[in-house]
């Protein structure tokens, strides 16, 4: 599925959009975690403010994001939104809601459409077997939509806007150094998005998957080893009161923070703030830990500013489908990678010759240069020396005899079939790439 071409502008009050769409984006995520779903959030961009109706734009979002989380029977959803600005003063905005999992019938699909005044239209003759595109115009905002679903493995809303803004003032994106942050969830799978923002932030990353055990490594560690930031998100198996006791182990400048659906409010000494958080949150916190001045008692030794510091590996995914593309690179994101994405063999080659990856995931069958194509010429590549080696890991629904002896023959190191999962990619790298994956999830 490809995004349409048509734009909208939505006029109204001055909105400060990433504080917006992480607002609409809580009522989401209260709806797929009632239906037992992974719900994760992004929201990229440089800081602005945009002229628009919030009502509508609300409602608009909300609309889409009801039919997403009704689509998915299980597995994961996914909202995103990146944001653009150019010097006429104007937002290109585009927003994503994609699910992976099993999906609703044929049948009830084909209502849900009908109901958001989504026309389909005529699948391209290569394209595999299930999959649907739709097109359409909000009745709300009248913004473009479009939508895609490849059989069972996923479902794709886009939704693009084009809006009057201006910039917020420029200031300095702030870096935590290196500095280490905690993050609590009695499922793992809760603190992943939030894991890669702060991240992407200069934060280093530990999970742990219960209050006590955190509280076990605090005693264990000393202060030296404590955290500069500790994060629990709220569930039936954590709660503030479960955060208490960490406190008197925590330099009293350390936040101690708890995700939480319910109304924001102070628990004792644990700070409730709304989930997920904003980028205006998450700013804030990393700009406490790079304005604290270093001494040598400190919860951050300098040792973790240290010129030392190493990025995390990139990976390089091919698939010609958007939802494949934004499911894949989702999941590699969370397994620790920054991702480029390519939409045709010819484009895989060129980000893996200016983007050099540690890994590639590369969809099997795709218009023109197929995966198996791609791979051999790569390989060719590596073989002449002008590209230095990295695994190559097939992704494919194919399930017939001859696609694992085929690809392993065009010099893949590895299958995974779709729908992919993010326990089936991190088996592959830590097969093909033993110690990488420890090591990049904390960068």
């Amino acid at each position: 599925m490809r995004r349409g071409d048509s734009r909208c502008a939505i006029l109204g009050q001055r909105v400060d959009f990433a504080d917006f769409f992480t607002r609409s984006a809580r009522e989401t995520v209260r709806l797929a975690w009632e239906r037992g779903l992974l719900m994760l959030f992004d929201c990229r961009g440089p800081p602005i403010d945009v002229d628009a109706d919030e009502q509508a734009l609300r409602r608009s979002l909300s609309r889409l994001s009801h039919a997403a989380v009704a689509m998915v029977d299980e597995g994961s959803l996914f909202m995103t939104a990146h944001a653009g600005w150019n010097d006429a003063g104007l937002a290109d905005v585009s927003i994503s809601i994609a699910g992976a999992g099993g999906c609703i019938t044929a049948g009830a699909l084909s209502s849900a459409l009908q109901q958001l005044e989504l026309a389909e239209r005529s699948t391209a003759p290569d394209a595999p077997a299930g999959s649907r595109v739709a097109h359409g115009v909000c009745p709300i905002t009248g913004a473009p939509i479009s939508f895609g679903a490849e059989g069972d493995q996923g479902i794709l809303f886009a939704l693009d806007l084009v809006m009057p803004a201006r910039l917020q003032p420029a200031a300095p994106m702030p870096s935590a150094g290196g500095a280490s942050a905690w993050l609590l969830s009695s499922a793992p799978q809760a603190s992943w998005s939030l894991m890669r923002r702060l991240q992407r932030l200069g934060w280093r990353t530990t999970h742990f998957e219960s209050a006590q055990h955190a509280l076990q490594q605090l005693r264990a560690g000393g202060p030296a080893a404590a955290p500069a930031l500790v994060v629990g998100i709220a569930s039936n198996d954590l709660q503030a009161e479960d955060l208490q006791p960490m406190r008197p182990r925590l330099a009293a400048d350390v936040p101690l923070i708890l995700g939480t659906l319910e109304p924001a409010a102070q628990a004792g000494a644990v700070d409730c703030r709304p989930w997920p958080f904003s980028p205006a949150d998450l700013i804030e916190l990393t700009q406490r830990v790079s304005q604290r001045e270093r001494s040598a008692d400190d919860t951050q030794p300098a040792a973790l500013i240290s010129s030392g510091w190493i990025g995390r590996p990139r990976a390089v995914v091919v698939d010609d489908n958007e939802v494949n593309l934004l499911v894949a690179s989702g999941l590699l994101q969370l397994a620790g990678f920054d991702v480029q994405t390519a939409r045709s063999g010819e484009e895989g080659i060129e980000r893996c010759r200016t983007h050099l990856p540690q890994w590639v995931l590369m969809d099997v069958h795709m218009p023109g240069m197929d995966g198996l194509q791609t791979t051999r010429r790569l390989r060719r590549m590596q073989h002449e020396g002008t590209l230095a080696h990295f695994p190559i890991v097939a992704a494919t629904a194919d399930t017939t005899a001859v696609i694992g002896p085929a690809c392993r023959e065009a010099g893949m190191d590895g299958t995974l079939s779709k729908p992919l999962s993010l326990r089936a990619i991190e088996r592959e790298i830590d097969r093909l790439l033993p110690g990488l994956r420890s090591v990049a999830m904390t960068r």
